[in-house]
């Protein structure tokens, strides 16, 4: 997209629920307070909603005499808890079993949406919801996965697992993606987010399913997986790719936070050697989901973002869920301008 072409940083918000940050007058308040761009995360949405919603973006950067693209973000094979019964309190010590294909009856077997028994074996690090609960695997008895909490934390349905000393391999588009595919290439997408990319290989899948439906969709590559960043594998999915986002939500729990930096450097200047677009996410004012303004932390991290040439920053709970989504946008938009200005001076 033309307008991705430049110098200038743009701002990515995701968008939520109808009846929160998601409405029309949400939306609205959003790109009002500079957003250029929305995304919509296909692992929360549905169809209905989204149709909705791409309407009125569409309609708003009309009254608003702006233009604005809108991401469709696929799902992928996501491991996560199925549904509980209600909120599920953990403490450091508790022994807990993740059984595929069960219902949660409140007892400390819970349901998983994948089973994950043909790959984990003993010893192997597992996190929980998103990574707020850490927790070792002690056994693996038919397809039943029992772990040890290591840490204190709560769980709630459809939460995250992360298993990064685990090697799964399969199809990168799941059932579910080519279902939500089916509508997203009908409709109005500037560009779709491939979800746990571990090749370039799966990039030419997916623009073959978007070659053949006729959709001028690009495709965005989205790296959060410890294959990805591989020496050559990395330069390759990049190449292969219109754009490229450093997904540091599941990156850190993969690679370990500490190195997740060193390959957002990486990524940034791979996406200016090869002349693709990149976008940094997750957390970058993550303090915003509850308070009117960021922390000095997330403003330098903005900041050394657009330093590195960035093309895109991304804000995910904190306009999808946060309370504070419009003001996030503006103090995004702050920090981006003072250092654009800096470097224009420079």
């Amino acid at each position: 997209m033309d307008m991705l072409v430049g110098n200038q940083t743009r701002i990515l918000a995701t968008i939520g629920a109808l009846d929160g940050n998601g409405s029309r007058d949400g939306i609205e308040r959003i790109i009002a307070a500079g957003a250029d761009g929305i995304r919509i995360n296909f692992s929360h949405a549905n169809q209905t909603d989204a149709k909705k919603q791409i309407k009125w973006v569409r309609e708003i950067a009309a009254e608003l005499d702006k233009e604005v693209f809108i991401l469709a973000d696929l799902a992928g094979p996501k491991i996560r808890l199925g549904k509980l019964t209600g909120r599920y309190d953990v403490q450091a010590g508790d022994e807990l079993a993740l059984i595929y294909g069960i219902e949660h009856s409140g007892s400390q077997d819970l349901p998983i949406q994948y089973d994950i028994a043909p790959f984990v074996r003993e010893r192997q690090r597992i996190f929980l919801f998103d990574g707020k609960v850490e927790a070792e695997i002690i056994s693996v008895v038919g397809n039943a996965v029992k772990i040890k909490a290591l840490s204190n934390g709560y769980k709630t349905s459809n939460n995250g697992v992360n298993l990064p000393d685990t090697d799964f391999t399969g199809d990168p588009i799941t059932a579910k993606d080519l279902a939500d595919l089916g509508f997203i290439l009908k409709e109005d997408f500037d560009f779709i987010g491939m979800s746990f990319v571990r090749s370039a290989e799966d990039i030419q899948a997916l623009r073959k399913i978007v070659s053949n439906s006729g959709s001028q969709s690009q495709i965005i590559a989205k790296i959060e997986t410890k294959a990805a960043i591989q020496e050559g594998i990395l330069d390759a999915i990049v190449c292969a790719s219109d754009g490229v986002m450093v997904a540091r939500g599941d990156m850190a729990y993969e690679i370990g936070a500490e190195l997740v930096p060193v390959v957002q450097w990486r990524i940034i200047g791979l996406c200016k050697k090869y002349q693709r677009f990149s976008i940094v996410a997750t957390q970058m004012l993550a303090s915003m989901v509850d308070n009117p303004r960021p922390t000095r932390a997330e403003t330098s991290d903005v900041a050394n973002a657009v330093l590195d040439g960035v093309t895109v920053t991304m804000l995910s709970e904190e306009t999808a869920l946060g309370k504070y989504p419009a003001e996030a946008v503006t103090e995004m938009k702050r920090i981006i301008t003072a250092i654009m200005q800096y470097l224009r001076a420079s």
